[in-house]
């Protein structure tokens, strides 16, 4: 029999090796499961998807940026090893003996920290122009950096990431040298059951018995769901899809943190080939972008003077197992060699707050700094 590793270090140790080999990989862990799944792509070259109605991926994992058609790109890495539960000696030393893949030339952007001052004056701006009629809602986001090497530390970062959140989309992917790691708690659309899931999710607040009940909700953050949940009852029923499920609003729990939610349920068979159209329509929602998502989208590349890359893309497995499991990208950060990049943000309405946005921030942000300080 050969020599088994125990349980989790086997894959920990796993993912380790793709990391120092710099190896095309994601691992990931679906809400409420126990086990952690880990594909790796043999080779350096990564499949780029165009438009993805005429080329969604069969099998692997895909990575999908918020900004799909305007430079950022959507790869899918291919899962030639499908590593589970626990890595033989055999399976490691397969790993092993992939030569290391070459990142040279590779130009990483390192961009400026987002200032709370200058935060707060693009809310009131944004306030403003809701007023004069421009809009009804724009999500900002802001970064914030986090220096020091962490690349050594990721497997457990992404070991952390599991144990604190259960109920979480945790993922860990390294493409072309980039490495990207979260726990993000919004589906975006799921295989359930036979079924296809998808979600409006909104509001942020400190988790409590008291914000578990939705009768305690402001207004502003309760309008911010309706928002997504209108947009998405559009686009299904753009797309005939008439007999779909609502449940909801809901609220649920993401770690220390809770959200409203509302819950659309509708059958395979009823988005049948004109699924990949559904994503790229569903993609922006309000959630990430703001109501009327062209005018919004424009003002967020015009405003925010970051590039989100993958932050409020989406992504995840397609075809593992038969299934197609796909989450927004949020509570998420890009490492660099010297630095993590945290990406957060917010909508803002009519009645929003500015320091009240900033402090929502802030305690988004704590999601990942709170299991970094476990694991340095």
């Amino acid at each position: 029999m050969q020599d088994v590793l125990k349980h989790k270090d086997s894959l920990l140790k796993a993912v380790q090796v793709c990391l120092d080999k710099k190896l095309n990989f994601a691992a990931y862990r679906l809400p409420r499961a126990e086990g952690i799944t880990l594909i790796i792509q043999r080779d350096q070259e990564l499949k780029e998807l165009g438009d993805l109605d005429r080329n969604f991926p069969e099998k692997g994992f895909l990575i999908s940026p918020f900004l799909r058609k305007k430079g950022e790109k959507t790869y899918l890495i291919r899962s030639d090893f499908i590593l589970r539960d626990v890595v033989t000696a055999r399976q490691l030393q397969e790993l092993v003996s992939i030569p290391a893949f070459s990142v040279n030339g590779i130009v990483k952007q390192y961009p400026e920290e987002t200032g709370k001052e200058h935060y707060i004056l693009q809310i009131k701006d944004i306030v403003n122009r809701i007023m004069a009629g421009e809009f009804e809602k724009v999500v900002l986001s802001r970064i914030r950096c986090i220096m020091g090497r962490y690349s050594s530390r990721l497997s457990g970062i992404f070991n952390r990431l599991c144990m604190s959140y259960p109920d979480a989309f945790v993922y860990l992917f390294c493409a072309n040298g980039n490495c990207w790691t979260g726990a993000t708690p919004e589906p975006f659309i799921c295989d359930m059951d036979d079924e296809l899931c998808t979600v409006s999710l909104a509001g942020t607040r400190p988790y409590s018995g008291e914000n578990m009940n939705v009768r305690n909700w402001k207004p502003k953050e309760l309008l911010e769901l309706d928002f997504v949940t209108r947009h998405i009852e559009k686009v299904l029923l753009d797309f005939s899809i008439t007999s779909f499920k609502k449940k909801g609003p809901n609220t649920v729990r993401a770690g220390n943190l809770s959200h409203l939610r509302t819950d659309f349920t509708f059958s395979v068979q009823s988005a049948g080939a004109k699924l990949p159209s559904l994503i790229s329509a569903l993609h922006p929602t309000p959630a990430v972008c703001g109501m009327d998502s062209g005018k919004a989208m424009d003002f967020i590349r015009q405003t925010e003077r970051h590039s989100r890359e993958y932050y409020s893309g989406f992504l995840g497995p397609v075809g593992i197992d038969g299934l197609m499991q796909l989450y927004t990208n949020l509570r998420c950060m890009r490492v660099l060699d010297d630095r993590l990049i945290l990406f957060v943000g917010g909508g803002i309405t009519r009645d929003s707050v500015p320091d009240e946005e900033w402090e929502e921030t802030e305690i988004k942000a704590d999601t990942l700094l709170s299991v970094l300080h476990q694991v340095v």
